[in-house]
């Protein structure tokens, strides 16, 4: 299935921390269970994970983790409620593989309730809920080329959907690249800043904040076009469209304190969790909450911009 690069913008890799009260050879082991379900607004695959650790043959129980089978996991969401069934969700290249729950019955909206519950094959039971976020709106104030006028960085602004909640920003361009014949369509994303680390550049992306805008150092985004072009014996074979696309993830309150308590980003494809960390699960750790994608689509290249690194030019219809 092609489902494992559009999980969640938070997929589920979790692991307890080995702190000293997670196991103690002198005490009784403790199992603890995770339950984690990020709903998403821009697809109908929403999916939960069920963990619970264990003890190895070491008697260590430490980032020893098993996914729990035969649980009954339902979500309501308005007037409806959905079962989910479990899975292997397996990359398109077929490398990776996630055991979960799912169903493909529902994307989520604004403003509503959600709820989860999970009923574990031993009567315990895992709960949370939480509401979707407000809608937000892009103000005119934003920017709409590239490279933009009398100025080197790129903001886009938006009004807030609360005081609290948390923002991720993804830039993103349509290109296209003749390959062995084969034109190739695909999306890159682009760079806020640039770091230097033992005398080496590396692209940096817009982390997780409460901000209600975003800026793109102009440097940033030439360098890292620039170093498409250098990979490239014929730069002239890539193609670049006029049209960007800011991709703006809203997350609830639940996700934001999360967020916010855990200093974890949730754009690198991992919650974990140790006793720390904000849970909104009751009779467990995890996290349950949900996130609405909106998309700036004014942002433009302007041609002698893209032609000046010797790319092809590609205009979008109007």
């Amino acid at each position: 299935m092609k489902y494992l690069r559009i999980i969640i913008v938070v997929n589920i890799v979790l692991s307890f921390s080995g702190c000293d009260d997670s196991f103690n050879p002198y005490t009784t082991f403790k199992e603890k269970y995770s339950l984690v379900s990020i709903l998403r607004s821009d697809t109908t695959l929403q999916i939960a994970t069920i963990t619970k650790n264990y003890l190895d043959e070491n008697n260590n129980s430490a980032h020893k983790l098993l996914f729990e089978k035969n649980a009954d996991v339902r979500i309501w969401y308005g007037d409806s409620v959905y079962r989910l069934r479990d899975t292997v969700l397996t990359s398109d290249a077929g490398e990776d593989s996630i055991q979960c729950y799912y169903t493909q019955k529902f994307s989520v909206g604004t403003e509503k309730l959600i709820e989860i519950e999970a009923l574990l094959s031993n009567g315990k039971r895992l709960k949370a809920i939480s509401e979707t976020p407000s809608k937000i709106e892009f103000k005119n104030t934003s920017e709409v080329i590239i490279p933009p006028i009398g100025k080197n960085v790129v903001q886009v602004y938006w009004n807030p959907a609360g005081s609290q909640n948390f923002y991720q920003a993804r830039l993103k361009f349509k290109c296209e690249f003749v390959e062995n014949g084969i034109n190739k369509i695909f999306y890159k994303e682009l760079p806020n800043s640039v770091s230097v680390s033992e005398g080496k550049q590396y692209a940096v992306f817009p982390k997780a904040s409460r901000n209600n805008y975003v800026v793109y150092n102009l440097d940033a985004i030439s360098w890292y076009l620039q170093s498409i072009a250098d990979s490239l014996s014929e730069p002239v074979k890539f193609s670049v469209h006029q049209n960007l696309i800011l991709e703006l993830l809203t997350f609830d309150l639940e996700l934001s304190r999360y967020i916010s308590i855990s200093a974890s980003s949730i754009d690198n494809f991992s919650i974990r969790f140790d006793e720390g960390d904000y849970t909104n699960i009751n009779g467990g750790l995890g996290i349950f909450g949900s996130q609405i994608k909106t998309n700036y689509t004014k942002l433009k290249f302007i041609d002698s911009y893209i032609r000046g690194f010797k790319f092809n030019f590609i205009y979008d219809p109007k």
